[in-house]
């Protein structure tokens, strides 16, 4: 027998700033997959979908990244004295109101949340599905959730918290809610299942999971809280996902949304990319998350050439071999280095090839942002800044305390990479831009090796 509907939930983000870096719900995506292959009928109303109708208009021919919609909110009380605009991102409210009201009331309501200091997003969002379908029960998972679980019970008034992996969870949960008796078949689920792509509004990119979790434990970072073991699927799997998909929705962009791809790439990354060098050569490839850069050999350089990629992510971080004995041992700058030769030496161009530094760190000095920048530029690839947010379980987050300004354990909104709230009074937004400014001239110009001069002036 079928099993009625459930309303999948991406909601708004609330922030100063948000930026569409090939975004897409890919856990509610997954989940949705799971579901209907235990008979559910999934719906996905995704309150950031930039191909939503009402924004059409809007939306550049071809363009699979770039600008979410917004509009002007008030401030939380908490951000109130933040000389910033603090804006809503995604669809207008009227028209998911719209989208809503024509749906049967669902069985279910499973919502996700990314960031902690999105949070005030999702209590909107649960307050407007409150109104609409005020006797379905609500469900909250993603990081948001797993990180601060009590928190986001309290916040968002939802009926049900899911912390960690929804998959081995949810079907005990649903019958709960439902007294439908869980599927158990799936072993991991979230393994065997790939994305349901239908339940988006339009599919201009393939967003690819092949792994869950990272083989490291970087104190800056949250991978083995949210997810603590590291699996993956069979280079099989993956290869078979991909073809399917690019013939079924006539697309040739794929984004890795995986945090650590390369690793053991000879028996795993190496397979995949010869696969479709050989067969399907004219994919356009992106990283947005990063690759771990002591995994590029000449070998996988010159495959991920071969196989298309054109936006390559470096997980640098930061120049200094201290930071990263001290920090989870990822990489060294020698390391660097080679990488950067051996993607050169495969073909692609510095403008094809960035590199993430972390700034605002607990006790980061602002001589270090500008000699990890001038390394980098020097190195020949174009520097990312990545504003440190204080992330609660992470290594970090006992120094994020000792030195922020803030109240971040019990307010997550503090812990707003935007704030810089870890930061020493060195490490501003007036000092990033400059930098930032100086990246941008140095680049357009080619000048690299006069950038130190230009920092200091």
């Amino acid at each position: 027998m079928k099993r009625p509907g459930i309303l999948l939930i991406n909601p708004w983000i609330h922030d100063f700033a948000a930026y569409d870096l090939w975004a897409k719900p890919l856990g509610l995506l997954i989940l949705g997959s799971m579901l209907r292959g235990q008979g559910w009928d999934p719906i996905l109303v995704d309150c950031l979908d930039p191909d939503h109708h009402s924004l059409s208009s809007l939306r550049s021919p071809g363009r699979s990244h770039g600008k979410f919609y917004k509009s002007k909110i008030e401030k939380p009380e908490p951000l109130r004295l933040i000389p910033r605009t603090f804006s809503r991102y995604g669809v207008p409210v009227d028209e998911i109101r719209k989208d809503l009201e024509k749906l049967a009331p669902p069985k279910v309501i499973l919502i996700t949340c990314l960031m902690t200091y999105w949070y005030t997003g999702v209590v909107e969002t649960c307050n407007i599905l409150r109104e609409i379908f005020p006797e379905t029960p609500l469900i909250l998972g993603g990081v948001y959730a797993s990180l601060m679980p009590e928190h986001a019970l309290k916040s968002t008034g939802v009926d049900e918290i899911i912390v960690g992996p929804a998959e081995f969870k949810l079907p005990d949960a649903l019958y709960r809610w439902t007294s439908y008796q869980p599927v158990k078949e799936f072993s991991n689920p979230q393994l065997q299942f790939v994305p349901d792509l239908d339940l988006l509004s339009n599919v201009r990119f393939l967003p690819v999971l092949t792994s869950r979790g990272c083989p490291y434990r970087c104190v800056y970072c949250a991978s083995r809280i949210v997810q603590p073991t590291y699996e993956r699927r069979t280079p099989a799997e993956v290869i078979r996902e991909i073809e399917i998909n690019v013939l079924k929705y006539d697309v040739d962009e794929i984004v890795l949304y995986d945090d650590a791809f390369l690793c053991e790439a000879n028996n795993y990354a190496l397979p995949i990319l010869d696969a479709f060098a050989a067969f399907r050569p004219t994919l356009k490839w992106h990283t947005p998350n990063g690759l771990h850069v002591s995994a590029i050999t000449p070998r996988v350089a010159s495959a991920l050439k071969k196989a298309g990629f054109k936006t390559i992510r470096l997980g640098l971080e930061s120049a200094s071999d201290n930071f990263h004995r001290s920090s989870g041992g990822k990489t060294k700058w020698n390391d660097f280095l080679k990488a950067v030769k051996y993607l050169k030496d495969a073909g692609f161009e510095r403008d094809e090839i960035g590199a993430y530094l972390l700034v605002g760190l607990p006790g980061q000095t602002s001589a270090q942002v500008e000699g990890d920048v001038e390394m980098a530029l020097e190195a020949g690839v174009y520097p990312k800044l990545a504003e440190y947010s204080p992330i609660p379980g992470s290594a970090l987050w006992s120094s994020s305390i000792k030195t922020t300004r803030y109240q971040i354990e019990s307010e997550p909104l503090y812990q707003n990479c935007s704030l810089l709230s870890a930061a020493t009074g060195e490490i501003t937004w007036e000092f990033l831009s400059r930098i930032r400014k100086m990246i941008r001239k140095s680049v357009q110009s080619g000048r690299i090796d006069q950038l130190g001069s230009s920092l200091h002036s």
